[in-house]
C-alpha cells in the first residue's frame, strides 16, 4: 500500500497549502506509510534543476520542466504536465493503493482523474480545507461549480480528509455512505515550529503577520488600524513587521491611508515574501501575532495553517471568535479572543498584551502545549491509516 499526493502546489516553498502536503505525509510515513508527490504544474528549468528533491523526508517530482519565460508557455506546459500525470499514474499505482488529492481544479479535471484512479483499481482520497470554489467574491458560475462539485464529484470520492467541522459535516452530507470522511485539523511540524522565545534579542518590540494582506481572509486592513489606535496609548517604540509588500495588498491606497491617519509610516515595516526559515526567524523575536479572521463563507468553512505555527512558536497570539479555531482555544488561556470586525477591542486586545507581559508569556507557553497536543502531525498517522483500513473494507 502507497499514497501519492497529487497537486499543483509548488515545491519547495514556505506556501501554507505545501506545509500542510508535508505534514499529511509525514503522518503517513509516520506509521510506516510509502508516499510521495506528484506535481502538475510545471516548474522553470533552473541550474541545478529542481524538478525532484525531497523536503523534509518527503520527496516530490514536478511532471513536466520548461524554460519558458512567457506566462502563457509556462500555462501550456502545465497543460501537458496534467496530461503526463495519468500516464504516470498508471506506471505508479497498484490495485489498493491510495491517490490523495490536493488541489482545487475544474470539475471536469477532477473528475477525469478520480475516474482513472478507480479505473486503475485504485482509491481516491480528497483533502477539503475550504468549501468549494468558495474564496473569493461569490458569482453564479462560482455557485453552479459548487453545486456540480457537490452533487456529481464528491460521490466519487473514497474518503475526504476535511479541515474543519462544517467541512467534515458538508463532506458526510454530499460523498456516498460508504466514502470515509474523517477530520484532521491543521498540522503544524511542531518540531519546526516549537522554536527559542528570542523576543528579548530584538532592536524593539513588534507585531508580526505572516499572512495575507487580503481584508476579507485575514483582516489585514483592521489589524493595521488597531495597531494604529495601539500606538496611541503605549510608550514603547513597538512596530508591525508585515510579510510582502502594499502593492500585493487588496487595496493599496487603504494600506497607506491607515499608515498616514495615525503617523505610524516608519512603524510599519513590510519585508516582503519570507520562506519558512524566515518565517520562524520572526516568529521568534516577535512580541505577539494577530489573526484578524474576519466572518466570511471561506473563514466560516476554513482554519488557517499559520494560527498553527503561531501557537506552536509559544509566540502570544490575538485571533477572533468566529470559524474552526474557537473548537480549540480558550481566551486568555491560550490566545486572546476578540470580537470580528471591532478594530476598538483589537487596539485594546494589543495593548493588554504589551502591557501585562507575564499574562502574555502565559498565553504564549500554553499556546505551545496545546498545539504540541492538538496539531503535530505526530499525532494523526493511526487515525489516517485507520482510514485507509477502512476504504478497503468498504470496497
Amino acid at each position: 500500500m502507497k499514497v501519492i499526493f497529487v497537486t499543483r502546489e509548488p515545491f519547495p516553498n514556505g506556501m501554507a497549502a505545501t506545509n500542510r502536503i508535508i505534514c499529511l505525509a509525514k503522518a503517513y510515513q509516520s506509521v510506516g506509510v510509502d508516499c510521495h508527490v506528484l506535481i502538475f504544474s510545471s516548474c522553470v528549468a533552473q541550474k541545478p534543476s529542481i524538478r525532484k528533491g525531497e523536503v523534509n523526508g518527503v520527496n516530490y517530482y514536478y511532471l513536466n520542466e520548461t524554460k519558458a519565460s512567457s506566462s502563457y508557455l509556462r500555462r501550456l506546459s502545465s497543460l501537458w504536465a496534467r496530461i503526463i500525470l495519468f500516464r504516470r499514474l498508471k506506471k505508479e499505482l497498484s490495485p489498493g493503493d491510495f491517490v490523495y488529492g490536493y488541489y482545487h481544479e475544474s470539475n471536469l479535471f477532477a473528475s477525469l482523474v478520480v475516474n482513472w484512479v478507480h479505473r486503475l483499481k485504485a482509491y481516491y482520497i480528497s483533502e477539503l480545507c475550504e468549501l468549494p470554489f468558495g474564496t473569493g467574491v461569490e458569482t453564479n458560475i462560482k455557485n453552479k461549480q459548487r453545486r456540480m462539485a457537490l452533487s456529481h464529484i464528491f460521490p466519487k470520492y473514497d474518503g475526504v480528509l476535511a479541515i474543519s467541522d462544517n467541512l467534515f459535516n458538508l463532506a458526510k452530507k454530499h460523498c456516498r455512505p460508504e466514502g470515509v470522511v474523517i477530520k484532521i485539523p491543521i498540522l503544524v511540524d511542531f518540531p519546526q515550529y516549537n522554536i527559542p522565545d528570542k523576543s528579548s534579542e530584538s532592536e524593539y518590540p513588534y507585531v508580526f503577520h505572516a499572512g495575507t494582506l487580503s481584508q476579507q481572509k485575514d483582516g489585514f486592513l483592521g489589524m493595521l488600524e488597531a495597531f494604529g489606535k495601539a500606538k496611541e496609548k503605549l510608550p514603547e517604540n513597538i512596530k508591525y513587521v508585515v510579510s510582502g509588500q502594499i502593492k500585493e495588498s487588496s487595496n493599496p491606497g487603504e494600506v497607506k491611508r491607515i499608515l498616514t491617519k495615525y503617523k505610524i509610516e516608519n512603524c510599519v515595516e513590510f519585508v516582503g515574501y519570507l520562506n519558512r526559515a524566515q518565517v520562524r526567524q520572526y516568529l521568534s523575536k516577535a512580541s505577539l501575532v494577530i489573526s484578524n479572521r474576519p466572518p466570511s463563507q471561506q473563514n466560516y468553512y476554513g482554519f488557517s495553517t499559520k494560527i498553527g505555527e503561531y501557537l506552536a512558536s509559544g509566540t502570544p497570539l490575538i485571533t477572533t471568535n468566529f470559524g474552526e479555531v474557537v473548537n480549540w482555544i480558550k481566551d486568555r488561556e491560550t490566545a486572546y479572543i476578540v470580537e470580528p470586525n471591532d478594530v476598538n477591542e483589537l487596539s485594546n486586545a494589543i495593548v493588554e498584551a504589551f502591557s501585562d507581559k507575564k499574562q502574555a508569556q502565559r498565553i504564549g507557553e500554553n499556546a505551545r502545549k496545546l498545539c504540541q497536543t492538538a496539531f503535530h502531525y505526530g499525532n494523526y498517522g493511526a487515525v489516517m491509516f485507520k482510514q485507509l483500513q477502512d476504504i478497503t473494507n468498504n470496497n
